[in-house]
């Protein structure tokens, strides 16, 4: 994996130059990419990024995903295993959960379908 250790950044600058795109560091060109190298670089980045974020944000995604579930919902918001396993756990033993979104609470499921009614002119 090569490294690019730049101390003390004050100044990052993405440019294009024709058909390259480059890194600009305090006016001095640091790298300098192909469009089609640049783009896989960009995708690797958020990649790792969307990783870091999954972890630091991870009680919340718990919380989420949690809800979700509790709710029924057809879709998550990880494919992480583990924060998964957790979710269930917090799905099933949450009682704030488990007393609103059962269908008790204020947070309970709408049955039926919205319909709109016209009403005839007298």
């Amino acid at each position: 994996m090569a490294e690019i250790y730049v101390p003390k950044i004050k100044q990052v600058t993405i440019k294009r130059d024709d058909l390259y795109v480059l890194i600009v560091i305090e006016d001095r060109k640091v790298l300098d990419l192909p469009w089609d190298a640049a783009l896989q670089l960009a995708k690797a980045i958020t990649i790792q990024a969307k990783r870091i974020e999954e972890d630091v944000k991870h009680s919340q995604i718990i919380a989420d995903q949690a809800l979700l579930m509790r709710s029924g919902a057809p879709f998550g918001i990880t494919n992480n295993p583990d924060i998964i396993a957790e979710a269930k756990k917090e799905a099933v033993g949450n009682t704030f959960l488990r007393k609103n979104v059962s269908g008790k609470g204020i947070g309970g499921p709408i049955l039926g379908t919205p319909t709109v009614v016209r009403h005839r002119k007298i």
